[in-house]
């Protein structure tokens, strides 16, 4: 037996390794406290950074308040340096949509002005101090009544652009050869209060301005001083016309007549006539009643009637006039609702309608010779005999002295300062309102 046995563990060696690690104390607490009190520190040191921020934004600042030395916070607002120091103004006053006091003292508590510029009381609130601003307290604003609204149409008004000269109030076509619309008017919109507390209805903000109706007042220069003249012929179709016609044939020459309303259904024939031979037509209104002298209706009659008597031989809209004597005013173009587009004067009157005699006819109607010149002529009303004899002599003496005869309508467009392809002379867009009140 040998000396020395292997012999088994012993029980207390039983579980024994050799290869085991001794035993570590665990030190993770100990880190996230470590962790924890540095977090602390920074969050303490970014509070004590933001307290500090703030401080510095809000710190206290010196303003100028009524010409006094006042010490406030940065970024205050004027609101609130007004209610820490109530200076003595006096509040504004409630008042209706139509401006009148419901309640004294119930408007803005206050207005300001911060260097030179004017706050409102509704502004204030807003306005922040950073300090060096001059201000003055002043009294409140009127403070309108709550109320509803509503917007309507906003009707545009009748002005004249009078190129020629200022005109006597009145009996401004003395102050020009022709007169035509230059702007049609267009509707505005407007904003309608109804006052809550007063039950007044005011006029509000306008929400989008009306474009005003413009007729344009002048005399034609034809540019260049072209020598260019417009024979014009009143109170027609008579038994005269046809010859009349004939003699401009013969001439060459285009004119302009001026037809009577209620002669229209006898003369249909000779009207188309003279359309077709190139000459202008123009109304003289239905019985040749002064203008002026007629009520609103009566206007629109003694227009309208011509105007669709003459569509009806025509085919077509006619909205130059000649009115009676002469004579029109802003009264009648405001009256006429939109029939008219232009009106025309003379510059040359033969007096025809005196029967003078045929050398007084042709002496008068061809004195004064100058570019744009409006000869004035019947070609019914009467006996035009003398008319028919003095016609080719006045033809004659305007040829020679150089001019080319016109119709109205070219005449004014040999003229560049009457801008006809911004406004056709014709009838009144469908879009266009015409003005009820003067300018």
């Amino acid at each position: 037996m040998p000396r020395y046995q292997a012999q088994g563990p012993s029980r207390g060696a039983a579980h024994f390794k050799p290869d085991a690690q001794p035993h570590q104390h665990d030190t993770r607490p100990k880190r996230r406290s470590r962790l924890l009190g540095c977090f602390i520190v920074l969050l303490v040191l970014a509070l004590l950074a933001g307290a500090g921020v703030i401080f510095w934004r809000h710190r206290p600042v010196s303003v100028m308040m009524d010409g006094m030395p006042h010490t406030v916070f940065k970024r205050s607002t004027l609101t609130q340096l007004y209610e820490g120091e109530h200076p003595s103004v006096t509040p504004g006053n409630l008042v209706s949509v139509t401006g009148n006091v419901l309640a004294e003292g119930e408007g803005d508590p206050f207005s300001a002005t911060v260097n030179g510029v004017d706050v409102s009381y509704a502004e204030a609130s807003q306005r922040l101090l950073w300090g060096g601003e001059d201000i003055v307290f002043k009294d409140g604003g009127d403070r309108m009544e709550d109320y509803t609204s509503e917007v309507t149409v906003m009707n545009p008004k009748l002005e004249f652009d009078v190129r020629a000269g200022t005109p006597e109030k009145g009996y401004m076509v003395q102050q020009g050869t022709i007169q035509y619309v230059s702007q049609w008017g267009k509707a505005g919109r407007h904003e309608v209060r109804h006052g809550q507390r007063s039950g007044e209805t005011g006029d509000g903000e306008v929400v989008e301005e009306p474009q005003n109706c413009v007729v344009t007042v002048q005399n034609i220069h034809p540019d260049n001083d072209e020598k260019l003249v417009a024979l014009t012929f009143d109170d027609g179709p008579s038994y005269y016309t046809d010859s009349y016609l004939k003699i401009l044939a013969e001439h060459d020459v285009k004119a302009t007549f001026c037809i009577i309303g209620e002669q229209v259904s006898d003369g249909q024939s000779v009207i188309a006539q003279t359309a077709a031979a190139g000459h202008l037509i123009a109304s003289h209104t239905w019985d040749h009643k002064q203008l002026t002298t007629l009520d609103e209706a009566q206007v629109k009659q003694e227009l309208g009637d011509t105007a669709q008597a003459l569509a009806n031989v025509l085919g077509s809209s006619v909205t130059f006039l000649r009115p009676p004597y002469g004579d029109i005013d802003e009264q009648v173009w405001l009256k006429s609702g939109g029939a008219i587009a232009a009106s025309m004067y003379w510059t040359q009157d033969s007096l025809d309608w005196e029967r003078p005699g045929v050398d007084a006819i042709v002496s008068n109607a061809t004195q004064y010779m100058a570019p744009g010149s409006v000869i004035l002529m019947h070609d019914g009303g009467g006996d035009r005999s003398q008319d028919q004899e003095a016609l080719p002599r006045i033809i004659a003496a305007w040829k020679e002295a150089g001019y080319r005869f016109v119709t109205m309508r070219e005449l004014m467009e040999s003229d560049s300062s009457i801008d006809l392809s911004a406004v056709n002379i014709g009838a009144m867009p469908a879009d266009a309102v015409w003005p009820t009140e003067l300018a």
